[in-house]
């Protein structure tokens, strides 16, 4: 190993670092219309689940009624897949068929 001396010149190196951080995946959260699920109780979850005002909430029940489906909210994956979970955990326990699904935003 050689050591360098006092009077020989060292070589600068310089180093470049590229870091990039892309945004997380964001996913909808679509509910489908069905026939058995009431309407008030697709508003209630729309409230207390997904945070929607009283409203907002209505106009998106009606909006799955006529349209067969509506968005309902965009989350990252990890919250969406739970959104997913709470929304059918709780239209099964009770004895709903209330359905929702995810899909890439894109």
């Amino acid at each position: 190993m050689a050591i360098a001396s006092e009077n020989e010149t060292r070589p600068v190196v310089e180093i470049k670092s590229i870091t990039t951080f892309e945004e997380p995946k964001r996913y909808y959260i679509v509910m489908h219309n069905d026939d058995t699920t009431p309407f008030d109780f697709v508003i209630n979850v729309l409230v207390e689940l997904y945070r929607h005002d009283d409203q907002t909430a209505a106009d998106l029940a009606n909006k799955i009624h006529v349209d067969e489906k509506a968005i309902v909210g965009m989350y990252n994956l990890e919250i969406a897949e739970q959104k997913v979970e709470e929304t059918v955990r709780v239209s099964r326990a009770n004895s709903y068929s209330l359905s929702v699904s995810m899909e890439d935003a894109g």
